[in-house]
């Protein structure tokens, strides 16, 4: 697998909250060499790799955040609402691709500094005050949009130098690209696990897909792998903890909500394994599908694996393919050692490729 070209596959599938099935065809392109794919009732594509161990869940969000038409006025404009976290500040002069019946480009329209009164200069517009100019007529338009269409950026995915990437909704198709990673790498070892690789729907507007999916699966542990922030020179330094370095490998997540014998097994491993790692230190929950999972059916004990990325929810978010390959490696890594060994609980001894270091982990649980 090439890990570039699998994110870019799903980087340019327009899929914003509600319209998620567009990713489908992608996702079992890529998933189907690994395991049984299919798509449940709520929308979330699942690949499971079958196996007479523990279950495992491995879940990332493949929505991204958009907009929704609310009205159409003359002139071949739309006015749109935000759909999850879009941020009003990067909107004007935007790119965007309207998916009504057939893809419509527009740009959202920016007024000119000479038109701007002083008051509002340096201030984000409203969404309300907010409009996509698509440069058709009003007729036309309102034979390809209807409310409620979905708007996104238009999907674009760039090279910068060495590994590092900018695309559109590197959140969360970086997850997405991660997971095929993960699954990948299982096949080169022998492990008996049930492993369940989710492509959650719904995320980025509350989130239940994934809660769904893990009520379904009912599976002994989980990892969520989601985006979180790297550092970038307008944070400022009192924000660190929540902020580590591109390029400085997998963020795993500590918090309150999360599994500590996970989280400490995961360390582990990855000192173990040589994998870059970075701890990303949450007071609380985490804002991720990992919350949901946690607490669906009877409980799952959840950990969180995360690559950094820079300018999240733009449509311009920048990330490198090697901390995204040291998050798969981290995951993959797990299964060859004794913390997360798939055999049953009642196991007494370690299994061949366990190291003494997460055979005492093991030993707390």
């Amino acid at each position: 697998m090439e890990l570039k070209e699998v994110l870019k596959k799903f980087c340019l599938v327009p899929a914003p909250a509600g319209a998620e099935s567009a990713l489908h065809a992608a996702a079992r392109e890529v998933m189907e060499p690994f395991g049984k794919c299919e798509a449940d009732k709520r929308g979330n594509f699942i690949c499971t790799k079958e196996g007479s161990g523990k279950h495992f869940l491995l879940d990332a969000h493949m929505d991204q955040i958009g907009l929704a038409v609310t009205a159409i006025e003359p002139g071949g404009f739309l006015k749109v609402g935000k759909v999850g976290g879009m941020d009003r500040r990067v909107l004007p002069g935007a790119e965007v691709l309207v998916l009504g019946k057939e893809p419509v480009y527009g740009i959202i329209s920016a007024k000119p500094p000479h038109l701007t009164a002083d008051k509002e200069r340096g201030k984000a517009p409203d969404f309300e005050d907010l409009a996509v100019d698509t440069g058709l007529e009003e007729a036309q338009l309102r034979s390809l949009v209807a409310l409620g269409d979905p708007v996104v950026y238009r999907p674009y995915f760039g090279e910068l130098l060495g590994d590092t990437v900018t695309a559109t909704a590197l959140d969360n198709r970086a997850g997405m690209a991660i997971l095929a990673r993960v699954m990948e790498l299982l096949q080169q070892q022998d492990s008996c696990a049930q492993v369940s690789a989710v492509f959650s729907v719904g995320e980025e507007v509350g989130g239940r897909g994934a809660d769904n999916a893990a009520f379904a699966i009912d599976a002994e542990e989980a990892i969520v792998v989601d985006v979180s922030f790297a550092l970038q020179s307008e944070i400022a330094a009192k924000q660190r903890l929540h902020a580590m370095e591109l390029g400085g490998g997998a963020f795993i997540g500590i918090a309150p909500i999360l599994s500590k014998e996970m989280c400490d097994g995961l360390i582990a491993v990855a000192k173990d394994s040589h994998i870059d790692y970075q701890l990303e230190i949450m007071s609380g929950k985490t804002g991720t599908n990992a919350d949901g999972i946690t607490c669906a059916g009877t409980g799952t004990k959840a950990a969180m694996v995360s690559p950094p990325i820079r300018n999240m929810h733009t449509a311009v978010e920048v990330a490198r393919l090697s901390d995204l390959e040291q998050c798969a490696q981290l995951i993959a890594s797990i299964w060859k050692s004794f913390a997360f060994c798939a055999v049953p609980r009642a196991m007494k001894q370690p299994c061949a490729h366990t190291s003494p270091r997460t055979w005492a982990i093991c030993l707390t649980r």
